[in-house]
């Protein structure tokens, strides 16, 4: 059951889950570093880069469909160095689903559950999400797709709705453009499609390979598209002055709705019910690729108890990590390291295998 396969449309839901959850986090970055309302060229620059590398990262996941990277690491780069990719995504997974963790934690005490402390929320979370995740990715997947349309639909249109007194006039002007900040944001940006490091293990758990491979830069369009219209749909509420104070800015927005006969007294509680229902997914998706990634750099036959290692390290990671809004100052350069990484070692790998080919 832990290893059954999904369809490729699963799979898509799960690449444009992860990678909204991860965008709404990175979202104060791309707001706080650009001087001016253009931090959308930065999400087109990051999408362009990721959707050209994807024509050499298919074909290499074509070639070996029942292998994720690390497996096709081993095929193609030395031993030792393979088995550091494998340490890397391990400890990668482990970092950015504690932040996550940490983030969605931060929220539900702020908005519901003023008085429980933070560490309760924080190993509830842990133990419903790593049942849940033991049970494998097919009903992950399941979740991730319903989750799409009963969460993510209506949550994004409640960020629309809030628009309702907004000044457009806020997304201009557009030049002069402070290029410097664009291209400094851009590996930020990279960063908010995760679904494209997702993609590199959940491919080898697809059941019809061609057809997951000729729908994959879908992933990466929806994304764009989203990421940008939020983006935008917070610059027009906003402004860029108010904008680049929000810590949580899909939250922010929803304080100010006016939609026609909505009967809710409190729309962002609304909203945030959305939101952890997608959030609690994808924290499930995250911990069962860490399992994955962990079985294959061990070598072991388990069967998802590796989920279950993960709950202490991730419950004291998640504990010790400040709050997000004091973590801006200090996380560029590893978001920097971490975007350049997870793009180059497949981008590598796929080279190296088309040399070995020649």
């Amino acid at each position: 059951m832990f290893n059954q396969d999904i369809t490729p449309y699963q799979n898509i839901s799960i690449l444009i889950l992860i990678s909204f959850a991860f965008q709404s986090i990175l979202m104060p970055l791309l707001l706080y570093e650009i001087d001016g309302p253009v931090g959308w060229i930065s999400i087109v620059l990051a999408a362009i880069i990721i959707y050209f590398a994807l024509k050499p990262v298919n074909r290499v996941l074509k070639k070996y469909g029942e292998d994720t990277i690390i497996g096709i690491g081993e095929r193609v780069f030395p031993k030792y160095i393979s088995k550091i990719a494998g340490i890397y995504y391990i400890l990668m997974f482990l970092t950015v689903n504690s932040i996550l963790m940490k983030d969605f934690s931060e929220q539900i005490k702020l908005m519901m559950l003023f008085k429980t402390p933070l560490n309760v929320i924080i190993i509830v979370i842990l133990i419903t999400s790593a049942y849940a995740a033991k049970k494998g990715i097919q009903p992950i997947a399941n979740i991730a797709s319903i989750a799409i349309l009963t969460s993510l639909v209506p949550y994004l249109f409640i960020i629309i709705f809030s628009t309702y007194y907004a000044d457009y006039s806020n997304m201009l002007p557009v030049f002069p453009a402070d290029v410097q900040a664009i291209v400094k944001t851009v590996p930020g940006a990279m960063l908010g499609f995760f679904g494209f490091s997702i993609l590199l293990f959940s491919n080898s758990r697809v059941s019809a390979k061609e057809k997951n491979i000729t729908i994959n830069r879908r992933f990466i369009i929806i994304s764009s598209v989203l990421y940008i219209a939020c983006y935008l749909l917070i610059v027009v509420k906003f402004g860029m002055k108010e904008a680049v104070h929000l810590v949580w800015p899909f939250i922010s927005v929803m304080k100010f709705v006016n939609i026609p006969g909505f009967f809710f007294e409190s729309t962002e509680i609304v909203g945030l019910c959305f939101q952890i229902i997608v959030t609690f997914t994808c924290i499930c998706i995250i911990a069962y690729f860490t399992n994955l990634a962990m079985q294959e750099t061990f070598k072991t036959r388990e069967n998802g108890y590796f989920i279950y290692i993960q709950i202490p390290i991730l419950y004291t990671a998640a504990a010790a990590l400040p709050g997000m809004y004091m973590m801006f100052p200090y996380i560029q350069w590893p978001i920097v390291i971490i975007s350049i990484l997870n793009y180059l070692i497949p981008l590598t790998a796929s080279m190296l295998d088309k040399r070995r080919e020649r």
